[in-house]
């Protein structure tokens, strides 16, 4: 090999020679950096520092390596240095490839190498490898193998590199599924670490996904695959990301790739940006980034379904799920006819729900044809609709994992095709500094925040897990959260009336809904800037809420709006205050509904409107105008009579009206003989006003559809009520024919009295497994002992009933003595 100490000096004297002081302080790269910082264009830096480093290392390899090693050595490019996409301040990534490692002087030689790159200024990551090394693509070498696919050969002996040519493609081709398998895992790692989103507001633009990670993640596995290359809008969002971090590196002087707030304000005037704003760039960033995560996604899919082995796809196809439309296949779903979004758009809706019932995300074909079809289904849902979308769009809601259908429809953007003021947000940056994602990831991170209440959760949590438990109709929550951090422009004063209108939502749910937008803040005020162990607050927030049940959505809309912030947001001091203020609240409601009675009746009520009078106040915040003119117009029917009934079909369940005079065991009579025919009640309010006129309704299910298959069973129901009603039948004769329950139950009932909440009755609230026919139970305890029912509250929840009474003894609250017997016996009833 000749004099190595000849050499050596000679590598001395050629230090200054190559290096010509630091790289970033050279001409060229100034050059560089000016004509980006005119004109804009990323290409021409990575290009033109490609160009540059490959002179200096060239440089270096003549004065270090070359002149020993020129037969037997080789220097390759790899991963973005291999790909020509050099970034100001990023490093080059260099494998030194010898035929054999058999020389001492290869490792020092090397190493000059790297000394004399250092002295330029140029980070530099290498590696000296044999061909045998990387021809060997074991599990351990698997991220070697993975850099290869980016290979550029430098300089050396073109011989030895042209050999190792000729056997990479045999070995790469071989081990393809385990290369993939590797960069699957660790994309799917990164992802996780960073929320699986795109949209944070401060982003790492080579990082996060979306990112340059993630393009050099779809050109790999697109490499492997033999697949096309990047798409023109894949090309057009990498212009952008490449821009974003060539600017962080020439505003930072080094390898900074985190786009911070103070970055986003030096946005400001530079080429690149067009003119725009710098939060009108960043949202042209994420919506670039958005697509480059899209690909991302379905080329990591891609690769995981055809790494799949044989057995399982065959043990996939005996349990697969499938319907006439859709079928899944390895965990995702596809399209039995894949052209029939064009045709038929409702079926959009239909894969919503199918997604939103198994919990199966659509498969890269699926996306790209809704993708496809999105014109197609913008003008479809802007259309006049033969029928109402909101049923539709409701099953979805319903669904156990409705915020992944709604994630789906947000990946494919057809969010702002279904509703078009969620353009408003779509991508939007968020001023608040407590937030961490763009208003429409913070909106679905809500969503999502509701959806993963549920069992198993900590015991903090686990109380808002049952407290949605009870809401009625959880999808007035979930569509209020889609719509709550919409601007109020779009909103027309801040309610989703519009679009609740638009789409065919009933007036009850779409002033449910506004209610939850117009007090949104109601209870995030209350717990950060007031006492809520304060009475004043729990009477200020009763006012704002109104009713239990808006109370019960407000708390859990609370705390999904403060969860979905960051994961932080919901700090266990904050998740505390949240919980008294929502017990308190709900402790003054419950006992406003003796003491606030209705005195004063608005203006605007039709017909004989004095039959409200003495109701709770309750009962005018809880109705709609049409339930109040339908309940008023009950109450002319029975004045002939002395009783009117009305039965109506809503949503799975039906709704019993009676109006007529109070009596004692009246209550319990009419429960006794809806239990009677073998319907559960699932929600009941029992309201007298002052001239002893009772307005009762009943909310109950027919699980054995009696109603629905029998029709004359509808009418002998209606008139076993006004008999009873009338006082000419005897509920308790009816249950007797009921088989008694003996199913043990799992959970101990629950008592609670509360003398202090009015000063004529006291309140009992009654928290129990539910059973068939255990309001009549439970009523007939307090009729049979004597006890006067005034109001009476009940709910149902699944297996929980929360059942609530205002009750009273010869017009005077019940004593410690008459408590406790009647605990024991409700004890007993449960």
């Amino acid at each position: 090999m000749g004099d190595t100490g000849a050499l050596r000096t000679d590598i001395q004297r050629s230090v200054k020679a190559v290096s010509g002081g630091p790289l970033p302080s050279t001409s060229a790269w100034r050059r560089i950096a000016d004509e980006f910082l005119a004109c804009g264009s990323p290409a021409a830096v990575l290009t033109g520092l490609t160009q540059a480093t490959d002179a200096i290392v060239l440089d270096a390899w003549r004065a270090s390596i070359e002149p020993l090693f020129s037969r037997s050595a080789a220097m390759l490019a790899v991963g973005a240095y291999g790909r020509m996409e050099t970034f100001p301040y990023s490093g080059a990534d260099i494998i030194i490839l010898f035929d054999r490692l058999d020389s001492p002087d290869a490792s020092e030689y090397s190493a000059e190498f790297a000394r004399l790159l250092w002295v330029a200024g140029l980070r530099l990551n290498y590696t000296v490898r044999t061909v045998a090394d990387c021809l060997d693509a074991h599990k351990h070498n698997l991220e070697l193998a993975a850099s290869l696919l980016d290979r550029r050969f430098l300089a050396g002996d073109r011989a030895l590199h042209d050999r190792f040519e000729s056997r990479l493609p045999a070995v790469l081709s071989k081990h393809t599924h385990e290369i993939a398998r590797h960069l699957s895992e660790a994309a799917r790692q990164r992802h996780a670490r960073y929320a699986n989103t795109c949209h944070h507001l401060e982003p790492d633009v080579k990082e996060f996904p979306g990112g340059l990670r993630d393009l050099r993640l779809i050109d790999r596995l697109t490499t492997l695959a033999g697949e096309p290359e990047r798409s023109a809008a894949i090309a057009e969002a990498t212009t952008v990301v490449w821009s974003a971090r060539c600017f962080l590196h020439y505003h930072a002087g080094r390898d900074a790739n985190l786009m911070d707030s103070a970055a986003q304000e030096a946005l400001s005037g530079q080429a690149f940006t067009a003119g725009k704003t710098p939060a009108e760039w960043m949202r042209e960033y994420f919506r670039r980034a958005r697509a480059i995560f899209a690909e991302a996604r379905r080329a990591l899919d891609r690769s995981e379904r055809g790494q799949s082995s044989l057995l399982e796809s065959f043990r996939e196809q005996r349990t697969r799920l499938s319907n006439a439309e859709f079928t899944v296949s390895r965990e995702r779903v596809l399209l039995r006819m894949p052209g029939q979004f064009e045709t038929d758009p409702s079926m959009v809706l239909r894969l919503l729900e199918f997604i939103g019932r198994h919990g199966v995300p659509p498969a890269p074909e699926t996306e790209r044809r809704l993708e496809a079809a999105r014109g197609a289904f913008a003008a479809w849902c802007a259309q006049p609709q033969p029928r109402p979308l909101w049923p539709a769009l409701k099953r979805v809601l319903s669904c156990p994992q409705a915020a992944m259908a709604m994630r789906a429809l947000e990946n494919c953007g057809l969010l702002p095709a279904l509703f078009p003021e969620w353009a408003a947000i779509e991508d939007l940056p968020v001023t608040d500094p407590e937030h961490r994602y763009t208003a429409d990831q913070y909106t679905l991170a809500a969503v999502e925040c509701v959806g993963a209440l549920g069992p198993g959760m900590d015991p903090a949590r686990q109380r808002f897990s049952d407290l949605l438990s009870e809401i009625d109709d959880p999808t007035i929550l979930l569509f209020a959260l889609l719509f709550h951090y919409m601007p109020r422009t779009e909103l027309a004063g801040g309610s989703a009336c519009p679009t609740g209108a638009r789409i065919g939502m009933p007036e009850g749910d779409r002033n449910d809904v506004q209610f939850l937008i117009e007090h949104q803040r109601d209870l995030t005020d209350a717990i950060t800037g007031r006492d809520v162990d304060d009475p004043a607050t729990a009477r200020m927030l009763a006012g704002q809420a109104g009713t239990v049940e808006r109370l019960k959505a407000l708390t859990v809309f609370t705390y999904a709006s403060i969860s979905a912030r960051n994961p932080e947001a919901m700090t266990p001091w904050r998740l505390e205050r949240l919980w008294r203020a929502y017990s308190a609240t709900r402790e003054e409601l419950t006992r406003e509904l003796e003491t606030d009675r209705i005195q004063q009746l608005p203006a605007d009520l039709p017909g004989r409107a004095d039959f409200l009078k003495g109701f709770p106040v309750r009962y005018l915040r809880a109705r709609t105008a049409a339930e109040t003119a339908a309940h008023l117009q009950l109450y002319e029917l029975s004045r002939p009579t002395g009783v009117a009934v009305q039965l109506d079909e809503i949503e799975g369940a039906y709704r019993l009206t009676v109006v007529g005079r109070d009596r004692p065991f009246l209550f319990a009579s009419f429960a006794g003989a809806i239990s009677s025919f073998g319907l559960d009640i699932l929600k009941a309010e029992a309201f007298a006003n002052s001239g002893g006129i009772i307005l009762d309704t009943f909310v109950f299910a027919d699980p054995k559809r009696m109603l629905q298959l029998n029709p004359p069973e509808v009418e002998r129901l209606l008139d076993l009520i006004r008999r009873v009603a009338l006082g000419r039948t005897d509920a308790q004769r009816l249950m007797r024919n009921r088989p008694p329950e003996t199913k043990a139950r799992s959970t101990p009932p629950q008592v609670r009295f509360d003398s202090e909440a009015c000063e004529t009755a006291t309140l009992v609230e009654i928290i129990a497994e539910d059973r068939p026919g255990l309001l009549y139970s439970l009523a007939t305890v307090f009729s049979s002992s004597g006890y006067n029912i005034d109001v009476v509250l009940i709910d149902t929840k699944g297996r929980r009933a929360i059942d609530v009474f205002y009750v009273a003894y010869d017009g005077h609250k019940l004593s410690p003595e008459a408590q406790e017997r009647l605990r024991e016996r409700l004890i007993a009833a449960c």
